[in-house]
């Protein structure tokens, strides 16, 4: 249950992170890499024995770990520009859905069963997206608003699948660290390399600010993914009931969060959305 709670807190603290950038000015992407370094780096120092490297590229989880890691830092920054553009609410919402997808994946390619009240869910999921992307009457609203979520739902349903799949495949027993560290280290060495190729010319000293909140991002990540791999593996619930926990948890933090502390303003068809939303992982957790 503890591992549960701690990947609950660290990804709730990773769209606040976000939010606070916004109201500091400060750019995203180079938060976002020394997100990455961090995150690998506190796997590499956590490890429970010395990485090998010849052992991690013979490894099976390997190639999956990998296209993990680029999918990250892609998804990773749309959560930061959509958490920013759309709010705290509706991005979380849009990350924390994308459970249908891996639910689906376990559906068609290890055989569970499928009803009725599963398909009820899956349609709720998408619906909630709706619900909490419409805005008031004297906000800037139209078609963008709606691109960073269902890129999202989409992006991130893939990221999970891949997970879910690494995870029972491979890392049932052991290598949980050690793929979760290659994972961000993947993802490190793509940001870096988009920041050297194509911000060479504006490349300036790493400010306080930036470390810092990237620091703390890449704690926060490194804790969302590895503690959710160990709950998963933990065999304390169901992997359905895990991602419910987990994916309704969130969504209530960044909701009230969104509400209270950053003054985003929600109408009453949003509200609506995010009880449609945790109505929604229930029925996919049955």
């Amino acid at each position: 249950m503890i591992y549960l709670i701690l990947s609950i807190v660290s990804s709730s603290f990773i769209y606040i992170i976000f939010k606070l950038l916004d109201k500091a000015q400060i750019k995203i992407f180079p938060v976002i890499i020394v997100n990455y370094l961090t995150a690998s780096l506190t796997g590499w120092l956590f490890g429970e024995q010395s990485f090998s490297v010849v052992e991690i590229l013979t490894a099976d989880w390997i190639y999956t770990s990998i296209i993990i890691g680029v999918l990250f830092i892609a998804m990773f920054y749309i959560i930061g520009i959509s958490t920013q553009k759309a709010g705290i609410t509706i991005t979380s919402i849009s990350t924390k859905m994308s459970v249908v997808f891996p639910m689906l994946f376990s559906i068609l390619y290890y055989g569970e069963n499928i009803y009725l009240l599963k398909v009820g869910g899956m349609f709720l999921a998408i619906s909630s997206i709706v619900l909490t992307s419409v805005k008031g009457k004297n906000t800037n609203s139209g078609i963008k608003n709606f691109i960073f979520p269902a890129t999202l739902f989409l992006g991130m349903g893939l990221v999970d699948s891949l997970v879910k799949y690494n995870q029972e495949e491979f890392l049932q027993n052991t290598g949980a660290i050690e793929s979760t560290t290659v994972i961000f280290a993947v993802s490190a060495i793509i940001g870096l390399s988009i920041q050297l190729i194509f911000n060479y010319k504006t490349n300036k000293k790493l400010k306080l600010n930036t470390l810092f909140f990237g620091i703390i991002l890449g704690l926060s990540n490194f804790g969302s993914l590895y503690f959710l791999i160990l709950a998963l593996n933990s065999k304390f619930f169901d992997s359905s009931i895990i991602f419910a926990i987990n994916n309704t948890t969130i969504i209530l933090i960044a909701a009230l969060v969104g509400k209270f502390f950053f003054k985003e303003k929600l109408i009453l068809i949003n509200w609506i959305g995010v009880i449609v939303s945790i109505v929604a992982i229930f029925a996919l957790s049955l």
